[in-house]
């Protein structure tokens, strides 16, 4: 999607006449257009969670009522999807957390999730030291 939109992006930067503007300006096109796919993509994401919710559900359902090898494998099937859907977003959310080690097979995902939390409270600047004061209001 990137490579495809750069040259209008590029074209649309033409008429800046600093190098340092151009890039600031691809800087921001590329991160509008990511978090735009971004959320795109999480969306589809938890669609398709949902519809593998229900679908395990369905099969579930369908065992109890009658168990047969034919029930069994359809409800494995789909409880396989949904681990490895899982296994993808505690993936994302150890990236996220910038765990240095994470052990395979490993699925804690409340630490990593506490760890995330941490890392990002940290991002955030709560006070400034301003003229001689210290200043805690955000704006």
């Amino acid at each position: 999607m990137i490579n495809s939109e750069l040259p209008n992006w590029l074209d649309d930067a033409k008429d800046l006449s600093d190098n340092r503007a151009k890039w600031d300006w691809l800087k921001f096109k590329i991160k509008t257009s990511s978090t735009t796919y971004s959320k795109k993509l999480a969306q589809e994401r938890k669609k398709q969670e949902e519809e593998l919710n229900f679908k395990y559900q369905n099969a579930l359902n369908k065992f109890q009522e009658n168990p047969s090898e034919i029930t069994r494998l359809e409800m494995d099937k789909f409880k396989n999807e949904l681990e490895t859907l899982y296994d993808e977003k505690v993936e994302g959310i150890v990236v996220r957390a910038r765990a240095r080690w994470h052990e395979h097979g490993e699925k804690s995902s409340k630490y990593f999730l506490n760890l995330e939390k941490r890392n990002n409270i940290k991002k955030h600047v709560r006070k400034l030291y301003l003229s001689g004061s210290f200043s805690t209001d955000p704006f």
